[in-house]
């Protein structure tokens, strides 16, 4: 949407409502991208989220967690139409949903090891060490830029999560 049609759908809303030009924008630009309008764009209404679990998390590494925007409520993978949105404190990560090849319950041992860590394509996001679900992703997306990647974009072929409701989340991806 350009800038001069958000303006006058800004400046419209602001006669209807006697809002505040700044609160009408902001409406009128979050009504605009829960339409679908931006590249793998998905409303609220068609997304599922799926909780990460953080019951195996110590205190001060909950702490911490909170402090970067992740813990409890907010971690998690949202289950839209086209994609599926990984988020856990500063470590972000969109596929595409055509790219998700299956979705699995995951044997994986990982004992001592929580948060994000990734090598050789192989990338592990947990809280807990149950709950574990495995993606295998064909063709592998990369991770963007980010702090918690080092700023390095580095290749996810698969991905293991642990979910407080993993076989929900299995469901849901294969659309079920």
């Amino acid at each position: 949407m350009s800038h001069d049609r958000i303006r006058a759908a800004a400046r419209k809303r602001m006669a209807e409502t006697g809002e505040p030009y700044a609160t009408a924008r902001r409406e009128v630009i979050k009504d605009h991208q829960q339409a679908g309008a931006g590249p793998g764009a998905t409303s609220s209404s068609d997304a599922r989220f799926f909780a990460i679990d953080y019951s195996d998390m110590g205190r001060f590494s909950l702490r911490t967690e909170s402090r970067h925007g992740g813990g409890p409520g907010r971690g998690g993978v949202e289950v839209g139409s086209t994609v599926l949105r990984v988020r856990m404190a500063d470590f972000h990560l969109d596929i595409p949903r055509s790219s998700v090849r299956s979705a699995a319950r995951s044997a994986r041992s990982v004992r001592g090891t929580i948060g994000v860590h990734g090598g050789r394509g192989r990338w592990l996001v947990n809280g807990s060490y149950s709950g574990l679900v495995e993606l295998v992703i064909e063709p592998p997306c990369y991770t963007p830029r980010q702090p918690s990647t080092l700023f390095l974009r580095s290749k996810i072929s698969s991905l293991t999560i642990s979910l407080v409701d993993p076989d929900g989340f299995i469901a849901a991806v294969e659309g079920k």
